[in-house]
């Protein structure tokens, strides 16, 4: 319960650090070198941004913070990040244009770039610009940047926006800060929660770790959401996973946010009782709910235990606190990416992102009406 309470505390003490600064017409925004807490800030009324490229698996972070801007009316920004676990600039070219392509077709309303002209320990190479005393040098990163703006996006018009997202699949989580910290062994990412040493990841903390490896085919490792682990360390860096309609909400989300969705996951530490009656009513509507035992109503939980599956209206409720069990690899097989994809429907219009040529870190896409 303490943990529950943080979480809204840190969110009203947020609240008034907006209020604060809107007396002055001053409006905030985050980054977020990790996947969370994104929706802890934008309930509070802060955009909040995501960081891509970086030690990110990138398309998962915007899940994440794509389910927060939709839910909390916020807009979506992004900032492919060219550090990486060995220095900067850690992204080539490809990796670059990939990050502000991915990010532009999954709605973005802001893309920007930090460090434009960062020369790191006087290497030479510098940034997306290298400064001279007299004059400046566009370096091949900046070409990648002068190419999408001045070329792709205008022969690409989006016609769509973040706002017109349908998810697939929808994971319904009460925000506590885990992304995988309690695999690291480094001295800057201890396992503790809003702050606090005596909360740790513990089982339900951890179990969205689950889902993300389920969702991306086995591609995103269960141990954690980014690079900072150390088996994910000495891997190449790809800005590619696999995944199909995912969208992240909090435990505060509404029927508008995922009622379209074939499957919910509950998961985490809590679920407000307008949230999942909610997700009750979609369930009867030919929904899957996938969910740890303890967020599901008790009348559901007195008939299947701790494993077990709820008929309920035209759907149906499966209960594990295992999502990694056979039952809902079977469960969740129509919804997993066919292949090397990535895919979003907004209204009704579908965009699919694949690697060129099989190559992780060169993404193209395709823009389609729905068939």
């Amino acid at each position: 319960d303490e943990l529950h309470e943080a979480a809204d505390a840190h969110t009203e003490a947020v609240r008034a650090l907006v209020g604060h600064h809107a007396q002055f017409g001053i409006d905030l925004y985050t980054e977020h070198v990790f996947p969370v807490m994104y929706h802890t800030f934008a309930r509070a009324g802060v955009t909040a941004g995501t960081k891509v490229l970086k030690e990110t698996w990138s398309p998962v972070y915007i899940a994440c913070a794509l389910g927060a801007a939709v839910q909390y009316d916020t807009e979506l920004w992004v900032t492919p990040d060219l550090w990486g676990v060995t220095g900067y600039p850690h992204h080539g070219p490809d990796a670059y244009r990939s990050s502000l392509v991915l990010a532009y077709h999954l709605g973005a309303d802001c893309i920007y770039t930090e460090s434009l002209a960062l020369d790191h320990m006087g290497g030479g190479e510098g940034s997306l610009v290298l400064m001279t005393p007299e004059d400046y040098e566009v370096r091949p990163l900046g070409e990648a940047a002068k190419w999408f703006i001045g070329e792709y996006v205008p022969e690409n018009p989006r016609y769509y926006t973040k706002d017109q997202v349908k998810p697939r699949v929808a994971i319904i989580r009460q925000e506590d800060g885990c992304w995988g910290q309690f695999n690291t062994p480094y001295p800057w990412t201890p396992d503790m929660l809003f702050g606090s040493t005596e909360w740790k990841c513990g089982a339900a903390n951890r179990a969205w770790l689950d889902i993300w490896h389920v969702l991306t085919n086995g591609v995103v490792p269960r141990e954690g959401l980014s690079w900072w682990l150390p088996d994910q360390h000495a891997k190449p860096y790809q800005v590619f996973c696999p995944l199909d309609g995912v969208v992240v909400f909090d435990h505060h989300a509404r029927l508008a946010h995922f009622g379209e969705a074939e499957v919910l996951f509950l998961t985490g530490i809590g679920v407000s009782p307008e949230t999942l009656a909610d997700v009750g009513e979609a369930v009867r509507a030919g929904a899957i709910c996938i969910a740890l035992p303890h967020l599901v109503p008790e009348t559901i939980r007195e008939a299947t235990g701790a494993d077990g599956i709820y008929e309920d209206g035209a759907g149906k409720w499966l209960i594990t606190d295992d999502f990694l069990s056979d039952a809902v690899r079977q469960t969740v097989a129509p919804v997993l990416p066919d292949g090397d994809i990535i895919r979003y429907q907004f209204g009704d219009t579908v965009v699919t992102l694949r690697p060129k040529d099989g190559d992780l870190n060169r993404l193209e896409a395709t823009v389609e009406p729905v068939q």
